[in-house]
């Protein structure tokens, strides 16, 4: 069989013997890691760690919040107490607007019972013709309404 029978060959790849010892060397030490880290002796190991972090930690928790809240005020920017005040008022007008629904849904609801009601009674069958009506404005002041169209005149001409 010939080259071109064959079909071409790629150069062998220097680097592949590399990669490959690189793929095995991370999998074993995954595999490690990964049993020591699920084993009880890690975890309470782990846990004693942290413990004595947090009792080292302990004596400075107060100084540390006292002092970042003075310069949250100094910087005019919000605490965390402010953040749980909102958020006590947003639920409160959360509650408000729920009950102000459900109120809303019965009025709908006996609205459409009295509209029913009208419906099936005989309406009087009577026109009144459109009258000028005199209605009082918030100032006091009168203002007429009327059905009829407004008479547009021209504007008169300033001379000075």
């Amino acid at each position: 069989m010939t080259e071109a029978e064959a079909g071409p060959t790629t150069p062998p790849d220097p680097t592949e013997a590399f990669r490959e010892l690189r793929d095995g060397y991370l999998e074993i030490w995954s595999k490690n890691l990964i049993e020591t880290v699920n084993s009880e002796d890690y975890a309470k190991a782990s846990g004693a760690a942290l413990d004595g972090f947090l009792a080292v930690a302990a004596p400075f928790k107060e100084p540390t919040e006292k002092a970042m809240l003075k310069m949250l005020q100094q910087l005019n920017m919000p605490t965390s107490a402010d953040f749980m005040g909102l958020a006590g008022r947003f639920t409160n007008v959360e509650l408000l607007l729920d009950n102000l629904d459900a109120k809303l849904d019965r009025i709908e609801a006996l609205l459409k019972v009295e509209t029913s009601a009208h419906a099936s009674a005989p309406k009087a069958a009577t026109k009144t013709k459109q009258k000028k009506q005199t209605t009082l404005r918030a100032d006091g002041t009168s203002k007429r309404t009327t059905a009829a169209k407004p008479v547009r005149r021209n504007a008169r001409k300033v001379t000075r």
